[in-house]
């Protein structure tokens, strides 16, 4: 049925004169065109598209049909010639449209060529060269030399790196690499000192700290610790102190040698080691850390005063200046 609409549809045209086209068709018979028209289809439907476009071209030649064209468009991209079958569709639509004006039929190529083209614009980009001194000057895009026609105008490329090289009639040779995306359409403007000066991005001024450094924060953390272990030599004397006590008023002031308060006795010694090594740690600890917290600061900031208090209530460190 496809293969019996698609030659009646050659064959409508070749019966019409009269139909405007932009080429005139060339002396061949209709009957020719229609031969190479099926043979083109019959060769698209088994995958041939290479030996299809040859005789859609053909047909093409014969009758300046929109409908040989499309079919031209069709094969070269089920070739993967995304570019050429847009180029091809672009130039049916138009065909095809001003063909329509007077003859209704063409609607369904135009309206055809624009779907497949609305498809394939987020597959290609476009790209216009545009030259501050185009006269005499040889253009390349992609290493494919432009005419002077094509500057200024889109040409569809592959989304990617483009490459435009331009030698001027005088002067330098210049060059430009640009990358575009499937969609998008961007001007490339070539012209002697347009390109931008590549500068490397500079490292931001560190920030001058008016709060101390690291290691002084690291005193008051070592410092913090120390009075901690003042805080546990505190607790854990006050024990041993209460044990003590204990096993004298149980003893009557004497050393006791019952074997029942053995247990005691260790739990009070071992409460001693506790509190002599915390008193040990923690005094370190405060001074150290006292230390850190004078010194340590950034040479822009001022230095702390800073002084350990032992008191009744414990351990301390009292720090003044600025911070």
């Amino acid at each position: 049925m496809r293969r019996f609409l698609a030659s009646f549809v050659v064959a409508a045209q070749l019966t019409i004169s009269s139909a405007p086209a932009f080429a005139e068709p060339t002396t061949a018979s209709p009957a020719a065109a229609q031969k190479a028209f099926d043979a083109g289809q019959d060769l698209f439907d088994k995958g041939r598209h290479e030996e299809a476009i040859a005789k859609f071209r053909e047909a093409y030649s014969i009758t300046k049909s929109p409908n040989a064209r499309l079919m031209v468009a069709r094969a070269l991209l089920a070739l993967g010639k995304v570019v050429e079958a847009y180029e091809e569709l672009a130039a049916t639509r138009i065909e095809a449209a001003t063909l329509a004006e007077q003859q209704p039929k063409y609607e369904r190529a135009r309206d055809s060529a624009a779907a497949d083209l609305a498809a394939l614009e987020p597959k290609v980009a476009k790209v216009i060269v545009a030259l501050a001194q185009p006269e005499g000057a040889r253009v390349t895009l992609n290493g494919t030399e432009l005419s002077a026609e094509r500057l200024g105008v889109a040409i569809v490329v592959l989304p990617g790196k483009v490459v435009v090289d331009v030698e001027p009639a005088k002067g330098a040779p210049m060059h430009r690499e640009e990358v575009v995306v499937g969609g998008q359409t961007k001007t490339i403007f070539v012209a002697p000192g347009a390109e931008a000066q590549k500068t490397e991005p500079s490292a931001p001024a560190p920030a001058e700290s008016t709060t101390g450094g690291g290691v002084r924060i690291a005193g008051y953390v070592v410092a913090g610790l120390g009075v901690v272990g003042l805080g546990v030599f505190g607790v854990t004397t006050a024990m041993a102190q209460s044990k003590y006590d204990g096993l004298v008023a149980d003893c009557g002031g004497n050393r006791c040698t019952d074997p029942r308060y053995a247990d005691v006795i260790d739990e009070g010694k071992r409460l001693d080691t506790i509190a002599l090594g915390s008193l040990v740690g923690g005094a370190v600890g405060v001074a150290a850390g006292a230390l850190m917290i004078a010194l340590g600061g950034p040479k822009a900031a001022k230095k702390a005063d800073a002084r350990v208090m032992v008191g009744p209530a414990g351990a301390f460190v009292e720090v003044g200046g600025a911070f």
